[in-house]
């Protein structure tokens, strides 16, 4: 629940309180009047408050959902993150072997090529 709105009922409900207090404090009536309306003023309060707990609850509700949502964006996220980079890894994991390869019989070939003019030069000297 925002602030805002957790400050406008509570803003509410006092002003609630106070407005039923001070109507049956001043209004002119004998005390078992009194009673009764102190007694329905309370079962008005009660249900104003009810209200008051039923939006707040569905404001936290609202926002809980946006939270969960969110996180769950997030969760997403990494988990697309995590595949994409182990797919990234696969991949130039196999380009680093073919460049070894590559290398290797570039390596092997040039060994060959250096040995048969060694034994080249040797058999014209």
């Amino acid at each position: 629940m925002e602030n805002s709105t957790g400050k406008t009922l509570l803003v509410l409900g006092l002003g609630i309180v106070a407005g039923a207090a001070l109507g049956v404090l001043f209004a002119p009536r004998s005390g078992k009047e009194t009673r009764a309306a102190i007694r329905r003023k309370g079962e008005d309060l009660k249900d104003d408050m009810d209200e008051m707990i039923e939006a707040g609850h569905k404001e936290w509700s609202k926002a809980k959902g946006k939270m969960s949502d969110a996180a769950t964006m997030t969760k997403d996220e990494v988990s697309e993150f995590v595949r994409y980079m182990f797919k990234e890894g696969k991949s130039a994991a196999g380009h680093m072997r073919t460049e070894a390869a590559t290398a290797g019989r570039n390596i092997t070939d040039k060994a060959k090529k250096t040995v048969e003019d060694m034994k080249e030069n040797l058999q014209h000297n």
